[in-house]
């Protein structure tokens, strides 16, 4: 398949962005429904206007995009500085070396091809290629360890966006390749042997002291199952019941833990991504609506519907209190389970289907 990957020049690439987003996020996410243009089927904002589009074509069709926004062009907008704290970064780093890259999409048929990687890897070299020296982005909580495969990593906690729910700030250092080949990231090739920053030694502070989220990605295998295994506590959630350990271990291996803040949308109504979670400690509420519904405990599985039905959500859950301490697993990885494993994937089905029908039972004997 022949990819071309190229940056916006003319207004009509420009529009043809805009409709994939539209088809994304509107058609296929049921996100921004106040802010698309459905006479013309687009989804744009103002901070288009200073970005830099880059975008895939496949047979003269646009199938994947990003926007990368240049702190030297002063086309990071303040709600960008907030979301991703830039001012903890600014006394390591000028501004003029910064970039926020957003609105990464590619076409529902098209993500299981070479076309997101390359998107990636593009606008990395371009980066790299401008002297930028950092990059940020944020995910939701099943794309976090695609993003830090290639090199992202975490440095904040959690922030509640208002269409997507739960989000993970994340940063790349560009410009040095002993970095890069340290945290595994194959676009390293991009630079050469000798490249060199002091980049890396000034933000490791921020990155070491990032607690908010656990995964393999960020330590070695043994050090994370010891870390999921102390948050679980002495007795296993009931998702994981007749597991061995060897089993428990291949569903762990491409989960994380992530801290939600009070007020954070863990899941929220009508999203299409079908992550399962455990609660680990923590407090959270099932809405529907304004209606408190259910108030789930350590140890109870959330988006079991969702996953079970491979359907939209269909109901808010917000972290309250002081927060909530999650286990995420991601559709992909526990369908893949599914496909190796037959006994491990027969007792997690089994758990999750069990699950449900206890919430349906305390959920019918409960007062209206």
């Amino acid at each position: 398949m022949d990819v071309e990957v190229r940056f916006a020049r003319t207004e009509d690439e420009r529009e043809a962005i805009y409709r994939l987003r539209y088809a994304t996020y509107v058609e296929e996410m049921h996100l921004y429904q106040g802010q698309a243009d459905h006479s013309l089927h687009w989804l744009k904002d103002e901070d288009d206007g200073t970005a830099h589009q880059l975008y895939a074509e496949v047979q003269s069709e646009v199938v994947g995009a990003l926007r990368v926004q240049l702190g030297r062009e002063r086309a990071i907008p303040e709600s960008l500085t907030e979301r991703f704290a830039l001012e903890r970064f600014l006394p390591l780093v000028p501004l003029e070396q910064l970039s926020v890259v957003g609105r990464f999409m590619v076409r529902r048929d098209m993500r299981g091809t070479t076309v997101p990687y390359r998107l990636i890897h593009e606008v990395t070299r371009f980066l790299i290629d401008e002297g930028l020296e950092l990059a940020f982005c944020d995910c939701q909580p099943h794309l976090l360890n695609l993003y830090m495969s290639l090199g992202f990593r975490p440095y904040l906690g959690t922030f509640d966006h208002p269409e997507f729910g739960v989000m993970v700030p994340l940063v790349m250092v560009l410009r040095d390749r002993e970095h890069m080949e340290w945290v595994g990231s194959p676009l390293r090739t991009l630079l050469p042997m000798d490249g060199r920053s002091e980049v890396p030694a000034r933000v490791a502070p921020l990155l070491e002291a990032a607690r908010d989220v656990l995964s393999q990605e960020l330590t070695d295998p043994e050090h994370y199952w010891r870390q999921v295994h102390e948050l679980m506590g002495p007795v296993r959630p009931p998702v994981f019941a007749g597991l061995s350990e060897q089993e428990l271990q291949a569903v762990l291996a491409s989960s994380h833990v992530i801290q939600c803040a009070p007020g954070d949308y863990l899941i929220r109504r009508g999203q299409v991504a079908r992550t399962v979670f455990v609660v680990l400690s923590g407090s959270l509420e099932v809405r529907d609506g304004e209606r408190v519904v259910a108030t789930p405990t350590a140890g109870e599985v959330l988006g079991e519907v969702a996953f079970l039905l491979s359907s939209s959500r269909i109901s808010d859950v917000c972290a309250t209190g002081s927060g909530a301490r999650v286990l995420c697993l991601s559709e992909k990885s526990l369908r893949a389970l599914i496909d190796s494993s037959s006994r491990a994937a027969a007792l997690l089905l089994l758990n999750l289907s069990r699950a449900l029908a206890h919430k349906l039972v305390q959920r019918a004997d409960s007062p209206k």
